[in-house]
């Protein structure tokens, strides 16, 4: 998910004062697109802290900034599209797309794992239950899911270490007798912990989230990149930094 920003052609008297440095004009105007970009990022950051609750630092840093150059005097904000081990299986792309542009949430690492397991029907999605253990942003935490996968024996990477097993320590854990498919009749309602009387719903299972747009990462950017006040500062800048003979000029 890309936003190209450049310097308007009708902001002709920023243009003229670029125009006037000679040799130096690209060098000014990648500078200047640059501060803009950078703006267009800390309002995409501003945004997030305004539409989500309490987001993570893996939605806080999902944008990355592709810088003008003299030669390419265009920059850009992308939302990642690289996955990593920080982001559990998927990229932030893939959580920022369907609250961009609408539509079903991509399944999460855990999800998949109880999915080829037989476990979580197709069509369906996990969320907290009641007696989930949630982070500080609201999500079931990490430990209490690595709990639950381990106990049902979930974990299906190769070399895998953390499925429950019958050594005295994985059976001092109980992960293994602690959790267990909820079902009415043949159908999985979700994953329930049970430690020692007290039994507590961990997972529900619930129908496809269907998300309505609510992001407008194209609108954030374009917002920035159509406000001549803004733009002319960061043109102003550049020129006078060239007149100046500030470094790297």
């Amino acid at each position: 998910m890309k936003a190209g920003l450049n310097i308007s052609d009708d902001l002709d008297d920023a243009i003229a004062s670029l125009n006037r440095l000679g040799s130096s004009a690209g060098k000014a105007q990648a500078q200047a697109v640059n501060e803009v970009v950078k703006q267009a990022e800390l309002q995409l950051r501003t945004e997030v802290g305004s539409v989500f609750d309490r987001p993570t630092p893996f939605t806080l840093n999902a944008f990355r900034i592709q810088y003008a150059k003299p030669s390419q005097p265009e920059a850009a904000v992308w939302v990642k599209d690289e996955k990593s081990g920080a982001s559990k299986g998927f990229a932030p792309e893939d959580w920022f797309k369907p609250q961009v542009y609408g539509g079903e949430r991509a399944l999460k690492a855990s999800e998949r794992m109880l999915r080829s397991m037989g476990i979580l029907p197709a069509g369906m999605y996990a969320v907290p239950g009641k007696g989930a253990r949630l982070d500080a942003y609201g999500n079931m935490s990490r430990g209490h899911i690595v709990q639950l996968l381990s106990g049902l024996k979930a974990f299906n990477r190769a070399g895998s270490d953390h499925n429950a097993t019958d050594s005295k320590r994985s059976t001092r854990k109980g992960h293994a007798a602690a959790f267990f498919v909820l079902r009415r009749g043949a159908k999985p309602l979700g994953i329930a912990e049970r430690r020692g009387k007290t039994v507590q719903v961990v997972l529900v299972f619930t129908r496809e989230p269907n998300y309505a747009p609510r992001f407008d990462f194209h609108g954030v950017v374009r917002k920035v990149a159509e406000n001549d006040a803004l733009i002319e500062a960061a043109v102003d800048k550049a020129v006078a930094q060239a007149l100046a003979g500030g470094r790297g000029w």
